[in-house]
């Protein structure tokens, strides 16, 4: 009889890309795989899957933010299927292995492939399994999942990766991380890997051969026709130029595309950095994503690690522009302000700092096409989160809870006035109950209409005067729109317009889904 493997993960509109590799490492062994995918906190349709498939394993990708619901959803199955194995996998198993022990019988630290291969052969033991060798990415059959998900089948944008990894060090980054900072890995253990791997941590940067990716980008268009746009999930695409110029040549623009990229890559000053966004531009790519995090230039090279100079945030963004590319730019707000070498502004005025500089972007580059921010969450075990409970922003009990604490409210507390490298969290110099309160109602709003603002000549100004008078409602926004005609700034505004009067839903968190995707749909991608 073959033995079955159900591979689950958090139901997204972004494809499980991870379990598409582990399906076909399945098949190789003799097994017969299914994916599906499920939403907390109970993730009833992983129970019903396992009723019904009956698994002899259960494999399941884990992120921090929603383990604590996964972990009761595990003990609840094993209750119900005694007999059932069970394994994690992914970032979270990966930085906090003891605490996924508690409810998983494999714990899998790092990458997969090859353990997965070892737990369904019976050679790994139960625990903690760690890196032996690293291997390739397999084949990506995705002709089931699409037959089981329409809803990812006909999604125009399908997601793929040319490579995985980074080579920067971001402070709230996992993959910053060595394998020795982890706790629960034992020295021989973490010795083993870095010689497995060839380096000190889990992710490094790692490229796909080309001809595995343009099979793969074959096999989509084969069994979803329905596509008409790739979005690589790289951390960074094309980092390696070699592997670029190939897959530039090879590519030929067969479907437009989208990816994430950082400014120091395709920094016009530099030979490299115009030849990497003029291959980009022949290989079809139609725009980036490009983090800029903060405004401030001292937060973004000692908090977070981000050593990228403002004039070259500005010349990147208009050479791109001048180059036809669209862009979406990442920002953070609500960080930990105060405890910097140099002073700078504090909480709103920050954040609002941080929108001025995209303001900026777009008055003299005609660019983002859309500005995204999310508030900082501190997941355990980053270099960001041992900086906020070192002086004093929050505690090892402020936990991260939930898939996107990012797209919520800020779990952290803040420093009323700069400080500097001293702060502490016995310094009296904290936001009172109602002070913080506000701040994180401010910072919330702000969140949601950044991309609003970031369309409004001093949109940074106009900001400020909106979130302190305390009145934030749709109707607010609708006149603050219609009076800085934010709708026909926007590619079909008018049809935005309608939809955000009609819609039922008016809350800031909707009116934001509304905008991005409109943008999204629009104009960033251009998939209508």
């Amino acid at each position: 009889m073959t033995r079955k493997i159900l591979l689950g993960a958090e139901h997204s509109i972004v494809e499980p890309l991870a379990l598409f590799h582990l399906s076909d490492i399945a098949k190789q062994e003799g097994w017969e795989p299914k994916i599906v995918l499920s939403k907390g906190p109970d993730y009833e349709n992983f129970r019903k899957s396992i009723k019904e498939f009956r698994p002899d394993v259960f494999g399941l990708s884990l992120s921090t933010g929603n383990h604590g619901d996964i972990k009761t959803m595990f003990n609840q199955v094993k209750k119900e299927n005694s007999n059932l194995r069970t394994v994690v996998g992914g970032p979270h198993p990966t930085y906090f292995p003891t605490g996924c022990l508690e409810y998983s019988d494999y714990v899998v630290v790092g990458e997969g492939f090859d353990s997965l291969r070892r737990i369904l052969n019976g050679v790994a033991l139960s625990g903690i399994v760690s890196v032996k060798r690293t291997e390739e990415f397999s084949s990506s059959n995705r002709k089931e999942f699409y037959e089981e998900n329409p809803i990812h089948r006909e999604n125009p944008i399908k997601s793929i990766v040319a490579g995985s990894g980074c080579f920067y060090n971001c402070a709230h980054c996992y993959n910053s991380n060595k394998m020795s900072d982890v706790p629960g890995l034992e020295a021989e253990q973490v010795q083993e890997m870095e010689k497995a791997i060839g380096a000190k941590r889990f992710f490094p940067a790692r490229q796909r051969p080309l001809s595995d990716v343009l099979l793969e980008i074959e096999h989509v268009q084969k069994v979803a026709p329905e596509t008409k746009m790739f979005f690589f999930q790289d951390d960074i695409f094309g980092g390696d130029i070699e592997w670029l110029r190939g897959f530039s040549e090879k590519y030929n623009a067969r479907l437009p595309f989208h990816i994430n990229m950082r400014y120091e890559l395709v920094n016009p000053d530099t030979a490299v950095g115009r030849e990497r966004v003029s291959l980009l531009k022949k290989s079809g790519c139609t725009g980036l994503t490009l983090a800029i995090e903060s405004g401030d230039e001292h937060i973004r090279k000692e908090l977070l690690k981000r050593n990228t100079p403002e004039d070259l945030i500005l010349n990147a963004t208009e050479y791109l522009g001048k180059n036809g590319f669209k862009v979406r730019t990442n920002q953070m707000i609500g960080l930990p302000y105060g405890a910097t070498r140099e002073k700078t502004k504090m909480n709103l005025e920050a954040d609002l700092e941080t929108l001025e500089l995209s303001v900026r972007l777009k008055e003299q580059a005609g660019l983002p096409t859309i500005p995204w921010a999310s508030t900082l969450a501190p997941y355990p075990g980053t270099k960001i989160a041992e900086y906020c409970e070192s002086h004093g922003f929050c505690d090892e009990s402020c936990d991260v809870v939930g898939g996107e604490t990012y797209r919520t409210s800020s779990v952290l507390k803040h420093a009323k006035e700069w400080v500097g490298p001293t702060l502490s969290p016995e310094d009296d110099c904290w936001l009172d109950e109602g002070a913080q309160s506000t701040y994180r109602t401010q910072l919330k709003t702000l969140m949601d209409y950044f991309p609003i603002f970031g369309l409004i000549p001093s949109g940074h100004n106009v900001a400020r005067d909106f979130l302190t008078k305390g009145q934030m409602g749709f109707k607010d926004i609708y006149n603050l729109m219609k009076k800085h005609d934010v709708f026909d700034k926007i590619h079909e505004g008018k049809k935005l317009e309608a939809r955000l009067i009609n819609q039922e839903d008016k809350s800031s968190s909707a009116i934001n889904a509304s905008v991005r995707h409109h943008v999204y749909d629009n104009d960033l991608f251009d998939i209508k």
